[in-house]
C-alpha cells in the first residue's frame, strides 16, 4: 500500500513539473558548462553505464584524441572522473591545470637551454595546451630561407643560438658549394676569426685570391683556371680575347700563334687572313668571323648561309629560301662538288621532270617557261601561251579550269594529260540537239552555229522564215520549245519542223470566225508582225462596206458586239453576215404604210 502511494505521488510530481521542466529528477546536480548540452535523463547513458558509474570508454568516444597523445597518454591512467568529476554546477571547472611546477618532460619534450626559461604563453596560445608544433621554424624565423632544411639542431643548440657546430654542416647547400682545393681549405680562411657567415663576397675569385695578371685578362678566372689545380690552364671556348678557340683552333698549341709569348699578341695580327688564305670566289670580304665565328669551316648554321647566299652567283628566292641547305649541297658529295661545282643553269639540274619530256619541244622542257621559284603551282601557261598551241583559248574557254579539259593522264598517274586530245566541241560538250543538225555537224560541227564567245547567241540563218517586227526580238525559246519527244529523250529544243503559221504559236482569239467561215482569211489579212493590235483598219477595202456619214463616227463595238459561243467563250463578232440598213435600224415608215 505504501509502495502504491509512493508511485502515485511520483506520478503527480511529474505531471506538475511538465514536459518543459529543465531539471533532472534523479540527477546528483547540474552539469558543468562544457557538458550543458548533455543535461537530461535521456542523456545519462552518454557518460554513465548501468551500475558502474562513469566509463573511460564513453569519455574516449568524445575526447579520444586527448587521451591518445601528449601528456595524458604518457603520464596519466585510471578513471577520467578521478580528475574531471562533474555534476557540480555550471561554473565548476572540469580542467584545473596550473603550469607552475609542471614537469614538461612528461609531455615527451623536456625544456632545455633557453627553452627552460621561456614563458608558457610564448608557445602555448590561450586554450592551446595540445598539438603544439615542435619544429623550430614554428616559433623562430629561418634566416637561411630554408636553404639548409628544417633540422636547425644540426648546427645550432638550445642554449645559445649563435654558437654553431659545423661538424655535420653540408656546404653544398650554401650559395657557394665547395669544390676541388676549396674542400680542404680551413674554414677561417674564408670566414675569418671570429667567424662570419653572412655577407661574404664570393662572386669573384679576386675577393680571396690575388690576380697575378694584374687585370690584363677577364676577371672571370674560371675561363682558364679550375678549383682543383690553379696551375693547370685550360682556356674555355669563347674566353680567348678577340678570337674564338672553338673547333679547329682548340687543337692548335698556344705557341703556334703566340710566337712572341703566350701573353703577347701574335706577330701576324688577329685577322683571319693573317694565317689563312681566302678561299671564296665570291666577295665576302675579310671579316671571316661573320660566318665562321665558331671556327667551323663547313656545316655552318642555316641563317649564316642564307645571309651569305645573296653574294653568290645564285640568289635564293621564293620557295628556294625554305629548302634545307643539304637539299642542294648534298653532304655525300666531296666539298668541291658540293659547293663549287654545283650547276644551276637549268631547273632539271635539281628537279625531276614531272612531265616526262612532254614539253621537250618547248625550250628543251625548261620549267621556267611555265613555273616560277615562288611555287610550282599555279603555272604561268596562260591564255597567251595557249594561243601558241593547236587550240587557242577564246571566249568562255578562257575561264575554264585546266582540269576540265586536261584529264588525268591514262598512264602517268594523277598528273594531268597536257597532250590536248580534246579539240572538238563534242569531246567536252554534250550535243543537246540530237540528230536535228547532223548535216551541219558533218560540215563544220558546233561551230557552224555557235561560238566560244557566247553559246546562247548562235549564228542562225533565218532567211527561210525571216524574223520581222516583234518576231525579231522574241526569245528563241518562245517558238523553239522542247516537244514531248524531246523531253523523253532529254534533248533540247526542237528547231526542225517548227510551225510557221500564226496559229501554230498564237491562239485564235476570234474563235474560228476567219478560219472556218468562207472565204477563209489568214491572220495577216488584218494583222502584221509589228503590232497585234490594229492601229487603223481599212474598212471599205477589207470588207467592201464603206463607213460614211454617221457611220464613220460610230465606235466599232456599236456594230461588232461581244457574243458567247456554245462553249461559253466570248469573242467580238466581226463577220456579221448582213449589211442592210434594216439589219441594224428599225423602219420608221412601216406604220405610215399601214
Amino acid at each position: 500500500m505504501r509502495a502504491s502511494l509512493r508511485s502515485l505521488l511520483l506520478l503527480v510530481a511529474l505531471l506538475l513539473v511538465g514536459r518543459a521542466a529543465t531539471a533532472q529528477l534523479l540527477s546528483p546536480g547540474p552539469l558543468a558548462a562544457p557538458h550543458a548540452s548533455l543535461e537530461g535523463d535521456e542523456n545519462c547513458g552518454r557518460c554513465h553505464t548501468s551500475g558502474r558509474g562513469t566509463s573511460n570508454g564513453l569519455c574516449n568516444g568524445c575526447h579520444g584524441s586527448v587521451t591518445k597523445q601528449g601528456l595524458h597518454a604518457r603520464a596519466f591512467g585510471g578513471p577520467c572522473a578521478k580528475c574531471h568529476s562533474d555534476h557540480r554546477g555550471r561554473g565548476f571547472a572540469l580542467v584545473r591545470f596550473s603550469p607552475n611546477g609542471f614537469d614538461h618532460g612528461q609531455t615527451g619534450w623536456p625544456l632545455q637551454g633557453k627553452h627552460g626559461s621561456t614563458k608558457c604563453a610564448k608557445c602555448h596560445k590561450p586554450g592551446t595546451w595540445q598539438n603544439v608544433s615542435r619544429a623550430c621554424k614554428s616559433c623562430h624565423k629561418d634566416p637561411h630561407d630554408n636553404r639548409f632544411g628544417a633540422n636547425c639542431l644540426g648546427c645550432h643548440n638550445e642554449s645559445n643560438w649563435k654558437t654553431v657546430s659545423l661538424k655535420s654542416f653540408n656546404h653544398d647547400l650554401s650559395r657557394f658549394p665547395l669544390k676541388g682545393a676549396h674542400r680542404s681549405a680551413p674554414c677561417g680562411n674564408c670566414h675569418g676569426s671570429p667567424a662570419r657567415y653572412r655577407g661574404l663576397d664570393f662572386g669573384n675569385c679576386t675577393a680571396c685570391h690575388q690576380d697575378p695578371h694584374r687585370g690584363r685578362f677577364s676577371s672571370t678566372c674560371t675561363n682558364c683556371h679550375n678549383e682543383s689545380n690553379w696551375h693547370q690552364v685550360v682556356m674555355k671556348p669563347g674566353a680567348h680575347p678577340g678570337l674564338s678557340l672553338a673547333n679547329g683552333h682548340a687543337r692548335v698549341v698556344c705557341g703556334k700563334c703566340h710566337d712572341r709569348g703566350q701573353f703577347v699578341s701574335p706577330s701576324k695580327g688577329r685577322a683571319c687572313v693573317g694565317c689563312h688564305k681566302p678561299v671564296h670566289e665570291a666577295d665576302f670580304g675579310k671579316g671571316c668571323q661573320k660566318c665562321h665565328a665558331s671556327i667551323r669551316w663547313l656545316g655552318l648554321p642555316r641563317r649564316t648561309g642564307l645571309r651569305a647566299h645573296k653574294k653568290t652567283a645564285y640568289q635564293l628566292e621564293g620557295e628556294h629560301e625554305k629548302v634545307k641547305c643539304d637539299g642542294c649541297h648534298t653532304p655525300s658529295k666531296p666539298a668541291q662538288q658540293r659547293f663549287r661545282e654545283l650547276t644551276f643553269d637549268r631547273c632539271n639540274g635539281c628537279h625531276e621532270d614531272k612531265h616526262k619530256g612532254e614539253f621537250k619541244s618547248r625550250s628543251g622542257g625548261e620549267c621556267g617557261a611555265c613555273h616560277t621559284v615562288s611555287g610550282f603551282a599555279p603555272a604561268l601557261f596562260g591564255i597567251q601561251a595557249h594561243s601558241t598551241t593547236k587550240f587557242p583559248l577564246v571566249g568562255h574557254h578562257t575561264a575554264v579550269p585546266c582540269a576540265s579539259c586536261h584529264d588525268k593522264h591514262p598512264k602517268k598517274g594523277p598528273r594531268m594529260d597536257w597532250r590536248g586530245a580534246k579539240e572538238s566541241c563534242e569531246s567536252c560538250h554534250e550535243n543537246p540537239h540530237g540528230s536535228q543538225f547532223s548535216k551541219e555537224m558533218k560540215k563544220g560541227g558546233c561551230a557552224e552555229c555557235h561560238s566560244p564567245l557566247d553559246w546562247h547567241s548562235p549564228k542562225i540563218d533565218h532567211s527561210s522564215w525571216p524574223l520581222t517586227g516583234a518576231h525579231a526580238s522574241a526569245p528563241c525559246a518562245r517558238c523553239h520549245t522542247p516537244t514531248e519527244a524531246d523531253r523523253k529523250t532529254g534533248r533540247g529544243a526542237s528547231y526542225r519542223g517548227t510551225a510557221r503559221k500564226c496559229e501554230g504559236c498564237h491562239a485564235d482569239v476570234h474563235l474560228g470566225q476567219f478560219r472556218l467561215s468562207k472565204p477563209a482569211k489568214a491572220c495577216n489579212f488584218c494583222h502584221d508582225t509589228s503590232h497585234f493590235k490594229i492601229r487603223k483598219f481599212p474598212h471599205e477595202k477589207r470588207t467592201g462596206y464603206p463607213l460614211e456619214g454617221r457611220h464613220a463616227q460610230l465606235a466599232c463595238d456599236k456594230c461588232h458586239k461581244s457574243v458567247a459561243s456554245k462553249s461559253g467563250k466570248k469573242a467580238t463578232r466581226y463577220r456579221l453576215g448582213y449589211s442592210g440598213c434594216k439589219d441594224c435600224h428599225a423602219d420608221p415608215h412601216a406604220e405610215a404604210d399601214k
